[in-house]
């Protein structure tokens, strides 16, 4: 008779972010996109560089562990959208 064992991991394995991953930070804060996936040369582990707009719509970019982040769906409701008027109120396209 053939004994068959079957590891059974306590607590699932989290996913690993990737290219193209909406993350946020697990603290809080803004949707990110994952630029970069991978190791690093001066840290150990698995890294993200993530690219967002923060406030004022400039582009920012830093870099973070993967156990500081969880994977966000990449859409979003139509109820968390923050709809902004043109600078000057003018409308979209000059007109």
């Amino acid at each position: 008779m053939l004994d068959t064992t079957i590891d059974v991991a306590e607590k699932p394995l989290a996913a690993m972010a990737g290219i193209g991953d909406v993350v946020t930070l697990k603290s809080g804060g803004p949707r990110m996109t994952v630029m970069y996936a991978g190791p690093v040369g001066f840290a150990s582990g698995h890294w993200l560089i993530c690219q967002w707009f923060d406030e004022h719509g400039e582009l920012r970019q830093d870099m973070f562990a993967q156990d500081m982040v969880q994977i966000e769906p990449r859409s979003i409701p139509a109820a968390f959208v923050k709809m902004r008027s043109p600078a000057g109120g003018r409308a979209i396209g000059g007109i």
